[in-house]
C-alpha cells in the first residue's frame, strides 16, 4: 500500500493583463511577426509564438536576490539553490499598528516558529499570512499598504541560518518606505543604504514573494522545492512547492 503524499504548488501565475502589485499594467503579449509570417495560428500562422512584456517582481510569484537593492550583477540563475530544502511553514496574524500599518515584528513570527515545531535544521521558512481566502490569488497590491515585516524579522532569521525566505506578500517590507527595504537589507546582511556588498552579504540567500499558501498545507515541517526560472536577471519567476 503506498504512502500518501502531499504536494501544494504556492506559485502565483503570470497572466496577460493581470498586475499584482508596483503600480504598473499587467503583462501582455503579441506575436512575432516576420515580412508575411505570423506568430498566431488565430491569425493563420503555423504555431504561436508570441513576445511577452513582463516584470517579475510585479506579475506573479517571483524569487530575488540581493541585486534587487544592489549595483553589479548578482543573476538569480547563479544561486546554487538545493533541489530539495528542509522548510518550516508558519501562519502569522499581522497587526496594524498605528502609524507603521500592518507590521509583523520578530516576536509575531517567533512565536509562529515555535508553536510550528522550530526552526532548528531547516533552510527555509514560508510565510502564510492570515487572513487566507483563495481570493488572495487574485489580489492587486497597488496602493495597498499590505502587511510587511519589521527589520528584525530579516535579521535573525539571517542569524537562525534561514537562507530561503517564502512570503504571501507583495515585499517584505512595506510599500512605501522611501526606498529604504530595511528587511530585505537585514536579511541579505547588508547596511541601511549600501548598494555594494560588504564581507557579511549573503549573496546565497534569496527571498520568494507574491505566493499564496493553501488552507490545506499545515503549519510544521515540509520539504520544498524552490523552482526558478534561468533568468539572469535580480530576480526571476518561481514556482515553489511544498511537499511531503
Amino acid at each position: 500500500m503506498g504512502i500518501a503524499q502531499e504536494f501544494y504548488d504556492l506559485s502565483l501565475a503570470i497572466e496577460v493583463g493581470r498586475s499584482r502589485a508596483w503600480y504598473i499594467p499587467g503583462p501582455s503579449k503579441s506575436p512575432v511577426r516576420l515580412g508575411d509570417w505570423v506568430g498566431s495560428v488565430e491569425e493563420g500562422g503555423a504555431v504561436n509564438f508570441m513576445t511577452w512584456e513582463l516584470n517579475p517582481h510585479a506579475h506573479g510569484s517571483h524569487t530575488e536576490t540581493l541585486g534587487h537593492v544592489c549595483a553589479g550583477y548578482f543573476p538569480v540563475h547563479q544561486v546554487p539553490i538545493p533541489f530539495v530544502l528542509k522548510a518550516l511553514l508558519i501562519s502569522v496574524t499581522p497587526t496594524r499598528r498605528e502609524s507603521l500599518g500592518a507590521c509583523m515584528a520578530w516576536e509575531d513570527v517567533r512565536q509562529a516558529i515555535e508553536r510550528a515545531g522550530g526552526l532548528e535544521g531547516h533552510q527555509a521558512l514560508v510565510v502564510r499570512t492570515l487572513p487566507n481566502a483563495p481570493s488572495k490569488r487574485e489580489v492587486n497590491y497597488s496602493n495597498g499598504d499590505a502587511p510587511y515585516f519589521d527589520a528584525a524579522v530579516g535579521r535573525e532569521l539571517a542569524a537562525l541560518g534561514i537562507d530561503h525566505w517564502v512570503v504571501d506578500l507583495p515585499s517584505v517590507d512595506r510599500e512605501e518606505d522611501g526606498g529604504a527595504l530595511a528587511c530585505h537589507r537585514a536579511f541579505w546582511g547588508l547596511d541601511a543604504k549600501a548598494t555594494t556588498p560588504g564581507p557579511e552579504a549573503r549573496s546565497h540567500a534569496t527571498i520568494t514573494e507574491l505566493v499564496y499558501v493553501p488552507q490545506g498545507a499545515q503549519d510544521g515541517t515540509w520539504s520544498l522545492s524552490l523552482q526558478v526560472s534561468p533568468l539572469a536577471n535580480d530576480a526571476a519567476p518561481s514556482r515553489p512547492v511544498l511537499h511531503r
